[in-house]
């Protein structure tokens, strides 16, 4: 009986250190995905900006409106061609968190 109850035993630990390797496996695919950006909805994008301007990417096939979101106020929208960079004027102060269409 003592090798029958040291098999059950041994099988009973195996079983439970696999389940936490299968979980932690499991559980760590999600978090890569979620590691890859998807990539921003819509058409303009934030580019580079400095202390009083930001430019707005268009990555689209069609002229778009956009502008930036800024603490306060946003400035208004401007217009940007196909495939084209528009440059916003910014105040003192706005920091460019994001483009977006209007």
């Amino acid at each position: 009986m003592t090798r029958l109850r040291t098999a059950l035993v041994m099988a009973a630990a195996g079983a439970l250190l696999a389940v936490p390797a299968a979980m932690g496996t499991a559980s760590a695919a999600p978090v890569a995905a979620a590691a890859a950006k998807a990539p921003e909805p819509g058409c303009a994008k934030l580019g580079a900006s400095g202390q009083w301007w930001a430019d707005i990417h268009n990555v689209c096939g069609h002229t778009i409106s956009a502008s930036v979101e800024v603490d306060g106020w946003d400035p208004s929208c401007i217009q940007i061609g196909p495939g084209g960079v528009g440059r916003i004027g910014l105040d003192v102060g706005d920091e460019p968190y994001y483009a977006y269409e209007c």
